[in-house]
């Protein structure tokens, strides 16, 4: 039998590796799951404690002295500790890479803008990464500032330099204010002093018909529908780079707006219809597919400025997406003709000045005298189509070459008005109405006429054609009132001009009541 062998010392403990081994095999003793690593215990300090204090996070930053809230347009050239709040209307991103460890690894060129100026900022990062957008409110603490405009450091647009590397300067901050934003803040244009119009300021069919060439243009265009992100190969250097198409339009035209880089990433926050875009100094391209715009360095992108040409772009624009009536309703005790043909005072009014009207005090009733050319009558061809005089009930449009016609919807029978697509435009020295954009009374209607709409609906088609060759090219005044209302009806007027310097400058050259909310009036006609 043979003797039992007894049990070694080393059998009653379990082999386990040192520390600076495991580590170095890049993993963790399978005995000790929750040891850590030597090299985090060399001085007591993990590396989270470590990155901490090295890489400090924006929400951590405290000031170590006192810095001082100023304006752009209050800033001098020289050391001197301050904070700027402002908003980004430009940037775009500068790859510097180097093998040194603490060096830059990039730089974010940042145009940051108040109501009273502009400045530059060099925005130096390694491992922090900035989600900027067109439009963001930032605050930034800074110990300098410098002047660039006798180098190419900054945008000729924004002498002013701030160059700063918040993850190496303690006494330097950049803050996206995304969460406190409330859009009350730095929104109003620079050079804008109301009531006084925005200087430079045209339509988009200006800027794509020669404006293009004037030194820091302004265009005021809305957003009307946002592309997909592509990536293209660029031929001067191969690399990838994204872009996207942003369609925009004014009450002149439309055209493509190209975004490239990191830039692509502010149109998450745009709305069609809605978002409101303030381009000075963009850059003019023609294809094959058309006109397009984009941005070069020095371009300024306002994100929903704050005046009134934007606010009525906006309204123009919401009112797009909505249906007309087909035949607005004369609004019956807004006026009192006698009172307007009896006035000691009766003003004869050009449509710029009941644009400049309007759009100064879009609520307020006011009445006057129009002296106007008939450009284009359709009598005709209303009649062939069938739809001579219309009327609306139900939301559902009833045509007719009748007085009167059936609803098909509750087949009531009613009563039908000359339909108001007979006049085709309108034009004074000033400017061109577009079809549809006035609203006749009943009497008006008459006089125009020169018969009831009863006589108009059995009229031949002979009489028709007679009675459109004979107002073609006719000077008539109109007895004329606006009434102004929260309603969405609204009439259409399309400005066949230039903004001059602004859509309500004194030196236009023509008019566009179609953003506004109210109704332009015919109360009476004569010869």
């Amino acid at each position: 039998m043979a003797r039992s062998q007894s049990p070694s010392i080393q059998s009653f403990f379990h082999p386990s590796s040192s520390p600076i081994s495991s580590t170095s095999k890049g993993g963790q003793s399978p005995n000790r799951p929750h040891e850590t690593p030597a090299s985090e215990l060399a001085d007591g300090f993990s590396s989270t404690e470590v990155n901490r204090v090295l890489y400090p996070t924006v929400e951590n930053w405290v000031p170590e002295r006192n810095y001082e809230e100023r304006e752009i347009g209050s800033l001098i050239p020289g050391p001197q500790a301050i904070t700027i709040v402002g908003r980004i209307v430009n940037f775009y991103d500068q790859v510097t890479p180097s093998k040194m460890p603490q060096a830059a690894k990039g730089c974010m060129k940042v145009i940051v803008k108040d109501n009273t100026g502009a400045l530059t900022v060099r925005l130096w990062y390694a491992n922090r990464h900035y989600p900027l957008r067109l439009g963001h409110l930032v605050s930034i603490w800074t110990p300098h500032i410098s002047s660039g405009s006798a180098g190419t450091l900054s945008a000729n647009t924004a002498p002013l330099l701030v160059s700063m590397f918040p993850e190496r300067d303690r006494t330097c901050c950049f803050m996206l204010q995304e969460k406190s934003d409330t859009y009350q803040l730095c929104t109003k244009p620079l050079e804008y002093k109301p009531p006084q119009s925005l200087p430079g300021l045209m339509s988009l069919r200006n800027y794509l018909d020669g404006g293009h060439e004037i030194n820091q243009a302004k265009i005021l265009v809305c957003v009307k529908s946002l592309g997909p992100k592509k990536k293209v190969t660029i031929k001067r250097d191969g690399n990838m780079r994204e872009l996207v198409n942003a369609l925009v339009f004014d009450h002149t035209a439309d055209t493509n707006l190209t975004l490239w880089g990191p830039l692509t990433h502010s149109i998450e926050s745009w709305r069609p219809s809605s978002t409101v875009l303030l381009l000075t100094g963009p850059i003019l391209h023609s294809s094959r597919q058309g006109p397009s715009i984009s941005l070069n360095a020095s371009t300024f992108v306002d994100v929903d400025p704050d005046f009134r040409d934007a606010h009525w772009l906006r309204r123009f624009a919401q009112k797009l997406t909505k249906r007309e009536h087909v035949n607005l309703p004369f609004p019956k005790d807004a006026f009192d003709l006698e009172t307007v043909l009896t006035a000691q005072v009766r003003p004869l009014f050009t449509l710029a000045d009941v644009d400049e009207f309007v759009h100064a005090a879009p609520q307020e009733t006011f009445t006057g005298f129009l002296s106007v050319i008939l450009l284009e009558v359709n009598i005709a061809l209303l009649h062939m189509r069938n739809m001579l005089l219309c009327e609306e009930c139900c939301g559902i449009p009833i045509f007719a070459n009748t007085s009167e016609a059936p609803c098909k919807q509750c087949d009531r029978h009613v009563l039908l008005r000359p339909n108001p697509r007979i006049l085709q435009a309108v034009l004074d020295e000033t400017a061109v109405l577009a079809p549809g954009s006035l609203i006749f009374s009943p009497r008006a209607w008459t006089e125009f006429l020169g018969r009831s709409p009863e006589q108009l609906a059995s009229a031949t088609p002979e009489v028709l054609r007679y009675m459109e060759r004979r107002m073609k090219g006719l000077r008539v005044t109109f007895v004329f009132g606006w009434v102004g209302d929260n309603a969405s009806s609204h009439t259409n007027v399309v400005d066949e001009s230039t903004y001059g310097e602004g859509p309500h400058s004194s030196k236009r050259e023509g008019a566009d009541l179609s953003g506004s909310s109210g109704r332009l009036c015919v109360l009476s006609v004569m010869a």
